[in-house]
């Protein structure tokens, strides 16, 4: 039996994969660092990579280095609890997260040299919540 390939999934967001939205440019610093894909990120995974990035950012680099963050979660996700029928709210919030498409900059440095953030790039990779790339 043959599949039609014209049968589409049906996803909860319906975000396009193209370059129409501006956050895939620089705007405040030399260097920034871009999804390699598209990613849904909770808010404790946005706490703990901000952490690594400014902990990394002190041990690395001994010049004070500007850094600006475009990443902020957004969007609650709630849960009803288990004995609950149906009818009776939205239930409450678990945690909040964002989405981020594919070329979404998370973040931007300034005065900061090409050495310093491959090797930053180096150590966010490794942890594996997220991967990223260099752009400047």
């Amino acid at each position: 039996m043959k599949k039609n390939a014209n049968i589409q999934k049906k996803n909860h967001f319906r975000f396009k994969r193209s370059w129409n939205f501006k956050k895939h440019i620089l705007k405040f610093g030399s260097f920034g660092f871009k999804l390699t894909q598209t990613y849904c990120i909770t808010d404790l995974q946005e706490n703990l990579l901000k952490l690594i990035i400014l902990k990394h950012l002190k041990k690395i680099s001994v010049l004070k280095t500007k850094v600006f963050f475009n990443f902020k979660c957004f969007y609650s996700a709630t849960k009803l609890p288990l004995e609950s029928r149906m009818g009776k709210g939205k239930g409450e919030i678990c945690h909040f997260f964002g989405y981020y498409k594919k070329g979404f900059v998370l973040f931007e440095l300034k005065t900061f040299s090409l050495i310093n953030a491959i090797n930053l790039q180096a150590q966010i990779n490794k942890k594996k919540i997220i991967k990223l790339k260099i752009i400047f």
